[in-house]
């Protein structure tokens, strides 16, 4: 199916106490974060001074600015003292209070000076030119270790000598470096990584550095920038680690989870100590973020672990099925009641109990639900007993609880019993970092299951994965993983073939053309002469591009109309005009 078109997203992930929320933005003007009930992001923590700091959006980009606060702002962990930019995933300590901000994609803003921005800029072009010549791109990041004051004239002195034309190079806070490095691998990185330190040395003999290379690493700048961050983070003083150590995994039970993204590494903190609590948990999320493993995680970690994991998705069957399947019934309660069966309420007694999509359930069941997390007591159906239950309840859904809560379909009384603590658990598309690691993983798993030989990505397969926006989120990929892993013959996955399992039109069984398969240069010569090729990579850059001018120049230049005729997502076909120089004034002649 093609994914949704999505607007510009900026919010902030706000982790308070035992809770997180999202706090959306507007895409312009100022937002004050304070203590004060007149600020626009309430923080209520006595740490927080009543209007603490500013955040500046213009287009969806950000600046934040201390307002001369008490405990003062952080970005990363370093103070600030003017104004400086944020990047998607930078997380600000706001007096105790930690946030953090998140953007689904941004547009690059117009090139000024060599600063973080620039570079971000720098390094979308960049990468836009990596993927259409499936060239090498790689991103350092230099932590220089030096406490106080850093000459940065020093600095670039020092570096000069190895900075290559093509490589940009920018301050990403006092004392630490990005540099993009065009036309080099993971290899070629750390082989300049290493000389860019000894380079350092003398004047910053702790310094380190962490690599991430596209697009194993990352296919966007912001993700790249956070990969080989997260990197220089555990390299040892004076060495350089890769992107694929930073990423921790969590066990749950059986299953193992990686946590690359600074924000999931957060929501897994969070759940780990909330899983020391017996609070009721709201799980917030779209479908297949991970609401369910988030549950498990809960149950798992916590003392009730001995006990059972019992599960209900409200949505997946009808009201008075789900009541007879939470309470219970006695034998004669209706028609087809022919034993006693305890619910699963019941059945989850010294354990937790899961219930998924909760805003499904039927205002009848709300009361009687309320009624339990109450009184920790039930009664089954056609019975007047009482019986005690010792249950934790963890509830789920995509669903806006408090815009149902308003028009009358939620009890209010229910909704503030679920909110002991809430997580918010973001898609797949704002954790980019996450999204190959997860692939190579899903990969590996389908392979070992299907008792094959392991299968690999190609760096076009893994961009076209990343170009990709998962209205299904985790869920999705691994659909798509497995079937590609059941369906491949050939050892190495291409680009398109992963193209072909997304790129179906909604709405229509009518199988999509691959790049290639109806061009012309495909056909025999007619004369019986020697077939001369051209690279496939070319013909299929060539045949994506044609078929760009065709569709806008049949929907006069309407790029949403386009997009959907050959069944593509509008953030990639945008992105595409751009790569092949298009516009829809000249799709229109």
């Amino acid at each position: 199916m093609v994914a949704e078109v999505r607007p510009v997203r900026v919010y902030l992930l706000v982790f308070q106490g035992d809770s997180s929320r999202m706090v959306p933005l507007r895409q312009d003007g100022d937002v004050v974060l304070g203590r004060d009930v007149t600020a626009d992001v309430v923080l209520p923590d006595a740490s927080v001074s009543r209007r603490h700091a500013c955040l500046t959006l213009i287009d969806g980009l950000a600046t934040i600015h201390d307002l001369q606060s008490q405990n003062g702002t952080r970005i990363n962990g370093e103070r600030i003292a003017t104004t400086r930019p944020l990047v998607s995933g930078d997380v600000l300590t706001i007096g105790s209070v930690v946030v953090s901000f998140q953007t689904s994609s941004r547009r690059p803003p117009p090139r000024e000076f060599l600063s973080l921005t620039v570079l971000q800029e720098h390094a979308s072009a960049e990468l836009e030119r990596a993927a259409r010549f499936q060239r090498p791109l790689a991103m350092i990041a230099i932590n220089l270790g030096l406490a106080g004051q850093v000459d940065r004239v020093a600095i670039a002195r020092a570096l000069e000598p190895r900075l290559r034309v093509l490589d940009s190079i920018a301050w990403a806070g006092s004392d630490q470096m990005l540099m993009v490095q065009p036309e080099t691998d993971a290899n070629g990185a750390r082989v300049a990584a290493d000389a860019l330190l000894s380079l350092l040395k003398p004047i910053a003999p702790a310094a380190c550095a962490g690599i991430a290379s596209w697009p194993d690493d990352g296919s966007d700048a912001d993700t790249l920038i956070g990969s080989a961050r997260s990197a220089a983070l555990v390299a040892d003083p004076g060495g350089v680690a890769d992107a694929d150590r930073s990423p921790s995994t969590r066990t749950i039970g059986e299953l193992v989870v990686v946590v690359a993204d600074p924000a999931m590494s957060r929501v897994y903190g969070l759940i780990e100590r909330l899983a020391k609590t017996d609070l009721t948990v709201l799980v917030y999320g779209e479908t297949g973020t991970g609401k369910e493993l988030a549950s498990t995680a809960l149950h798992r970690w916590s003392a009730r672990a001995e006990g059972p994991l019992v599960s209900l998705n409200c949505a997946a069957i009808t009201e008075s099925i789900v009541e007879r399947e939470l309470f219970g019934h006695e034998k004669g309660a209706f028609t087809g009641a022919l034993t006693t069966r305890p619910g699963l309420l019941e059945a989850a007694n010294q354990g937790t109990v899961f219930l998924d999509e909760i805003g499904e359930l039927s205002q009848s069941v709300q009361a009687k639900l309320l009624r339990v997390i109450e009184t920790r007591r039930l009664t089954r159906l056609g019975d007047v007993k009482e019986r005690d239950v010792d249950i934790r309840i963890v509830a789920a859904t995509n669903r806006d609880l408090e815009a149902a809560v308003e028009a009358g379909t939620f009890r209010r009384d229910l909704y503030f019993r679920l909110c002991g603590a809430t997580l918010w658990l973001p898609p797949l598309r704002d954790r980019r970092r996450e999204l190959p690691l997860l692939a190579q993983r899903f990969l590996l798993a389908a392979c070992t299951n299907l008792e094959r030989a392991p299968l690999s990505l190609s760096s076009a397969a893994l961009h076209a994965l990343s170009s990709y926006d998962w209205p299904g989120n985790v869920r999705e990929l691994k659909n798509v993983i497995d079937y590609i892993a059941a369906t491949m013959s050939e050892d190495v996955i291409q680009a398109e073939d992963v193209l072909a399992r997304l790129r179906p039109s909604k709405g229509s069984d009518r199988p999509v053309d691959k790049p290639g398969v109806a061009d012309a240069t495909a056909l025999p010569p007619a004369d019986g002469t020697e077939r001369k090729f051209r690279p496939l990579e070319e013909e299929i850059r060539d045949l994506e591009k044609r078929r760009i001018e065709e569709a806008l120049a049949a929907f006069g230049g309407n790029q949403t109309r386009a997009a959907e005729a050959i069944a593509m997502p509008l953030r990639t076909f945008v992105n595409k005009m751009r790569q092949y120089n298009l516009s829809t004034r000249l799709a229109r002649r």
